[in-house]
This record gives C-alpha cells, structure tokens and sequence, in this order.
C-alpha cells in the first residue's frame, strides 16, 4: 500500500503555551498511526520537531526539506529524508507537490505566509484535488477564518473556494477525516 504524504505547516517554536507542543504530537502521531508519512520544513525544533519526532514514532516516514540558507542557523532534525533548496520558493514548490493533503497549525509569519500561499493556489487552481486543513486550535486562527469570510461575503473569493478548505478544532473529527481520506 502506498502511504499519502500530508504536508504540515506550524511553528519552528513551540509558542507560548505547553498546549501547542502537545497538540503537535497528537497531529504527528495521527499521521503516523493512519499509514500517512509527514512531509515538513525539516526542523528540529518547535512544533515541527514535535511533529515530526511523533509522526516518526509512530510509523511515518518524514521527508523535510530546508533551504541551505536556513540548514546554517536551523539543524534539521536527524533520520529523516532531507532534500536542501536554493530558495524558501523552491522549498514551498516541493512541499506542494509532494503532499495530498495540508494541515495547519498554530505557527508565525511563515506559517501563515505557507497557508495563504496554498490557499492562493488553490483559488488559481494551481493546486488540484488536494483539501487544506486549518486546524483552529483553541481559536488560534480565528482572525484568519473571519477574513477568509470576509473575503466570501465581498465577493473576493469564489463561493466554491471553501470546497477545498476544512477548519477543524477537533482530534476526533480530524482523525475521521483521515480514515477517510
């Protein structure tokens, strides 16, 4: 059977609450847990080292990929397929191409930028056939949420564009999800 690779975007810190590292760990446990392997910016630390070190234990393979730039001030995390980039672009175009699914947690200015980004290439139809979980964790995306609606309501964005777009604050439901998937 071939695994899907999902692609999770959050913090290379672990943020201000212990929550958000623990919330990472169940992430990468369910990835692993439901025959996905993870596909990260290659990190060692924050919730994408969380997320990662769990999708690893429990059965994922983890494929990261970094730019050289960042490989100088970040380590990337060890046993892990890791693919080097000239660019934070070409990282992002890798990531994108790799992964049928996207998950996002909480995270800074890169997390978000990662999350507009593929929500932006979806709308261009870019990206095909690939849904994007935000996962709205203790409403930690909430003002992103209401602008995306905000957006809706303007007539900034297409009405079908939420078919591709799930929030999720759920373990449970984001686990059915994925059974499913």
């Amino acid at each position: 059977m071939v695994r899907k690779n999902i692609c999770v975007f959050c913090g290379a810190s672990s943020g201000s609450k212990p929550d958000f590292r623990i919330l990472a760990k169940k992430i990468g446990k369910l990835i692993g847990e439901n025959n996905f392997n993870l596909v990260y910016g290659a990190g060692s630390t924050g919730l994408m080292g969380a997320c990662a070190k769990s999708a690893i234990q429990s059965g994922a393979k983890v494929f990261g990929v970094m730019p050289n730039f960042l490989a100088r001030v970040e380590k990337p995390l060890d046993d892990i397929n890791v693919k080097f980039t000239s660019t934070m672009r070409t990282r992002k175009s890798i990531m994108y191409k790799k992964a049928s699914l996207f998950i996002i947690l909480p995270g800074g200015i890169g997390t978000l930028d990662e999350c507009i980004e593929v929500l932006t290439l979806i709308q261009l139809k870019q990206i095909k056939e690939k849904k994007i979980i935000i996962f709205n964790y203790k409403n930690y995306w909430d003002f992103l949420i209401k602008l995306l609606e905000k957006m809706k309501k303007e007539k900034f964005m297409n009405d079908n564009f939420y078919s591709d777009l799930i929030e999720l604050n759920d373990l449970n439901k984001l686990e059915t999800l994925l059974k499913s998937f």
